[in-house]
């Protein structure tokens, strides 16, 4: 048999007359053939590329959007509106790209104040989400959402209570219940507003030891130590990075080299860079930088702070100014040089996405109701406007994931 199939395999260049075009000719009837095979071969679609959008619309009807991502044309497509808890304001994935994770203001206990959070299901075929479970978050007006990078455990930020809860993931991707709460105390000089304390994000180490909680009210940074065998956090005091009184730190990024980490504060509107301890996490200041213009004499309150993927720019939003700061990042010193602004073409920029790539940065202006999208340049860190935008309901987070 296998003879056979051998003799049929070799008979054209067998049977072909002697020329010296006899090669050639074999080679393109052979090429012919495989494109033929080709063309009735169905060809896999590419990876699919989808944003998550939170927002503080309490219709229960629509609180998260779900887009389909373009990446040749920077355009977006709705997918789904998904109801259920009012306000889920901050989004984030889980590191399977299974779950995403959302923190409401609304509550799931009646006699309570606390906000919630929520677990949903990630459909790996078109992005959708279904919801799986919702956990009280033992404080009020929960404002942020973080995970570790294994998917363990969840933290929560509680903005009014300035407490910090720690919630278990569970096999099926759904939250256990608190497993452990950080109460803050303390205020600082702003009389409006640090009369006490207000957590207002987390974020893990990239080493997973350390969670830095930064909290306006107090103006601190605070440094956890994370237990995962317990599901517990152990405060480490002696390594709180501190900002200068009535700044107000509301949200801070780890450069990739894990050397540095910059704050963003909200009533200064400036960015604190600290040194961070290898050892013991400790935040060590080196470095303020305005995030406004110096003849800028109106009211701006910043918001959200990232880092391009190639650790070469950093970018904040100002509410007020209604624009991103640049800035470039010495990589040796980690000092902050300004390299100019970009207007948000929209109201109250709350926060924004560098996507994966750093091809694009995506804006969600809370008050104007819009996320506007920019294509960015590698080189100079600075901006360009795509030129349509998505109307969504008071956006104020946003998330990107691709799907295989």
């Amino acid at each position: 048999m296998l003879k056979s199939i051998n003799q049929r395999l070799w008979w054209p260049l067998n049977n072909f007359p002697k020329t010296k075009f006899t090669t050639m000719k074999f080679i393109s009837i052979i090429i012919l053939i495989l494109t033929a095979g080709f063309t009735n071969m169905k060809i896999t679609s590419a990876n699919k590329e989808y944003i998550y959008v939170g927002t503080y619309n309490e219709d229960n009807k629509s609180g998260i959007f779900v887009f389909e991502f373009d990446r040749k044309e920077g355009s977006m497509s709705l997918v789904q509106e998904v109801g259920g808890m009012g306000s889920p304001s901050y989004l984030e994935i889980h590191p399977s790209g299974k779950y995403i994770y959302s923190v409401n203001r609304s509550s799931v206990i009646p006699d309570k104040k606390w906000g919630s959070v929520s677990s949903y299901k990630i459909d790996p075929a078109n992005g959708t989400i279904s919801h799986l479970n919702d956990q009280p978050t033992q404080g009020s007006e929960s404002c942020h959402v973080s995970i570790d990078s294994k998917g363990r455990l969840v933290f929560v930020s509680n903005y009014s209570t300035g407490n910090l809860s720690v919630f278990p993931v569970l096999e099926d991707g759904t939250l256990g219940t608190c497993s452990d709460t950080e109460q803050h105390t303390g205020n600082s000089i702003n009389e409006s507003r640090q009369k006490g304390p207000h957590a207002h994000q987390s974020i893990v180490s990239p080493n997973d030891k350390f969670l830095y909680v930064s909290d306006l009210g107090i103006d601190k940074v605070k440094v956890y130590s994370i237990d995962f065998n317990n599901n517990t956090l152990t405060g480490q005091p002696d390594s709180d990075g501190l900002v200068e009184k009535g700044s107000g730190p509301r949200h801070s990024v780890i450069h990739e080299n894990q050397k540095f980490a910059f704050v963003i504060n909200e009533l200064a509107s400036t960015v604190t860079a600290f040194k961070i301890d290898p050892v013991n996490g400790g935040l060590t200041p080196y470095q303020i930088i305005t995030t406004v213009p110096e003849d800028f004499k109106e009211v701006n309150y910043c918001a959200d702070i990232h880092i391009d993927p190639s650790g070469q720019f950093l970018y904040g939003s100002n509410r007020g100014h209604n624009s991103l700061v640049i800035f470039k990042i010495d990589q040796v010193s980690g000092e902050l040089t300004n390299v100019g602004f970009q207007s948000t073409y929209g109201e109250w920029p709350r926060n924004f996405l560098i996507d994966p790539k750093g091809e694009f940065i995506f804006v969600a202006n809370q008050n104007s109701n819009n996320i506007v999208s920019f294509r960015r340049n590698p080189e100079s860190g600075k901006l360009s406007k795509i030129e349509k935008e998505i109307i969504v309901p008071k956006p104020v987070c946003l998330k990107i994931l691709e799907l295989k």
